[in-house]
């Protein structure tokens, strides 16, 4: 099972104004490249990283599953994308959890 990541980057888009990493004048981690995708992306912080942030939670005594894990993080990208407006086509659709 994997995070269903669409590519939108959304979360990089308002990554740079949490002061967790450096951003460009827009707000935006600076990592971001013109093509959408992270330039660091091996090296990313491990906030940027679903299975590493779900490890260290679980550690920490998070009570759900991977999946469900996967699950609200979608929906928090879901709505991060409805905010920023960027098109619907990135939308992660919840469904795609159902087969892993």
């Amino acid at each position: 099972m994997e995070f269903k990541c669409t590519s939108c980057g959304a979360c990089c888009r308002l990554a740079g104004r949490t002061g967790l990493v450096p951003s460009k004048l827009d707000g935006s981690c600076v990592y971001l490249n013109k093509d959408n995708q992270c330039d660091i992306y091996s090296s990313r912080p491990d906030f940027c990283n679903v299975k590493k942030m779900f490890n260290k939670r679980k550690k920490k005594g998070l009570k759900i599953s991977y999946k469900q894990y996967c699950i609200e993080s979608s929906k928090l990208c879901n709505t991060m994308i409805d905010d920023l407006k960027l098109d619907k086509k990135y939308r992660i659709n919840l469904k795609d959890y159902d087969n892993g």
